[in-house]
């Protein structure tokens, strides 16, 4: 057994998953076997056939199950690198899209959306090319009568405080990516300037 391990990486990952998740005094059992992770029965006692359905490692990759809850099988492993298993521990974020889970980190990266965005588009049951598009959305169900409202339900309100409508001409974009109105702002920086007139320093 030795020399296999010595002579071949994949063998020592193996026995590794085998340890980790049937040995009750690994170090490593309390987060595998412990949360009643297991090797399946096809790989449990046979090597050759965990080698044959695994193939061979890439560099710089780990075995990876895909569903980070469930058990070491053909169906659930995989070879990947370090950055695409952070993505993939049992903590990380998820959301359903039209029946399949995705990570809340990876649609953000391929969107360019923040996850708040992400996380608030799962809840509309929108389509994937939905969830992902920059397209503005602006949810109005269940707004709010009285009170004050969320920043959805503000970016649903179609006028300001003071009545003025929030068109494109009239509507400016902050960096926290909350609406001011145009008519509202020049009339305060037109007071404020009549004031330093009247009064000045």
């Amino acid at each position: 057994m030795t020399d296999m391990r010595l002579k071949n990486p994949l063998y020592n990952i193996w026995v590794g998953m085998k340890q980790r998740c049937h040995n009750p005094n690994s170090a490593s059992y309390r987060r595998y076997g412990g949360r009643g992770i297991k090797v399946c029965d096809r790989w449990l006692n046979d090597y050759k056939t965990f080698e044959s359905d695994m193939g061979a490692r890439p560099p710089k990759h780990s075995i990876d199950r895909i569903d980070p809850n469930g058990d070491y099988s053909p169906e659930n492993c995989r070879w990947a690198d370090t950055k695409t298993q952070g993505r993939n521990k049992s903590h990380v974020v998820r959301v359903l899209v039209e029946g399949v889970m995705y990570n809340v980190a990876e649609l953000a990266e391929i969107s360019g959306l923040k996850h708040d965005t992400i996380k608030d588009r799962a809840t509309h049951n929108l389509t994937f090319s939905e969830m992902i598009s920059p397209e503005r959305r602006v949810f109005t169900e269940g707004l709010a009568l009285g009170g004050k409202a969320s920043g959805a339900k503000k970016l649903a309100r179609t006028h300001c405080r003071n009545g003025h409508e929030f068109t494109p001409e009239n509507t400016y974009w902050r960096k926290d990516n909350t609406r001011q109105c145009r008519a509202c702002h020049n009339g305060k920086m037109r007071r404020l300037q009549k004031k330093w007139r009247d009064n000045p320093v």
